[in-house]
């Protein structure tokens, strides 16, 4: 029997919302890697004074994560691969990460309620022990010209098959409980509220809810073997014992 989604490509389905909200959208059915695309283009004159530009692509030759790590791919048009480049009134800092990632999870949570989000640190979405989502932030700069490049890869319809660890949003809804467009596009719709609120909050501290929230979505991961007992304004991770700065893990 066909997949009822094999004839469904995530990326073209985003391409189409992001013009349907005016914003300037760049779609390859395939390409190297979404977030390389969007640095070799973040100066160009068509870029140039767009507050955001969509990157979007059906399959990656060379996807990249944090470090040394890649992103796998799953079936072509089965995930989304983006690069949200927003452009900057200052140089982003490390905040910015953390940030994105609580903007990611509000917004997943805001359209899936029931579903087990949780964020393990520093850059990764899981649905209970699997992960789900991954991001990858950057920054350019030429000049007084700043760009913050926030790539997203999320499994939606499936995920790599020989990634034990990996999960897709389809596979972890309830028997029975379809994915609809309109919830797929409620997703894009927050995520892109929560970003944009991310990045207007600057390079300040967290807030107190900020801090109260991250600290819950870390603690909710099930494989977390210490849990976290407080999250500062600066982003450092307390346990009962030590303090672990965000950078350093």
């Amino acid at each position: 029997m066909d997949h009822p989604f094999l004839d469904l490509k995530i990326g073209e389905i985003t391409r189409i919302w992001a013009e349907q909200h005016d914003l300037t959208a760049h779609y390859q059915p395939e390409c190297d890697s979404t977030n390389s695309w969007a640095k070799s283009e973040a100066f160009s004159e068509e870029v140039s004074g767009e507050a955001l530009v969509l990157y979007l692509c059906e399959s990656q030759t060379a996807g990249r994560g944090r470090g040394s790590n890649t992103w796998k791919n799953a079936r072509p048009g089965s995930s989304l691969l983006s690069t949200w480049s927003f452009e900057m009134e200052t140089h982003p800092q490390p905040l910015t990460t953390l940030r994105f990632g609580l903007a990611l999870i509000r917004a997943c949570q805001n359209i899936w309620p029931s579903l087990p989000w949780n964020l393990k640190a520093p850059n990764d979405l899981q649905l209970g022990e699997k992960k789900v989502a991954g991001m990858l932030l950057e920054s350019v700069s030429q000049g007084k010209d700043s760009r913050l490049i926030f790539g997203l890869g999320m499994n939606i319809f499936s995920a790599p098959e020989d990634v034990p660890h990996a999960t897709s949003l389809v596979h972890s809804l309830p028997q029975g409980l379809p994915l609809l467009g309109e919830d797929y596009i409620g997703l894009l719709d927050r995520l892109l509220y929560e970003a944009t609120d991310a990045l207007s909050r600057g390079n300040e501290g967290l807030s107190e809810s900020e801090q109260v929230a991250v600290k819950y979505f870390l603690n909710l991961n099930p494989n977390l073997k210490t849990k976290f007992t407080l999250v500062d304004a600066q982003g450092n991770l307390w346990t009962d014992d030590k303090k672990i700065p965000w950078m350093e893990i």
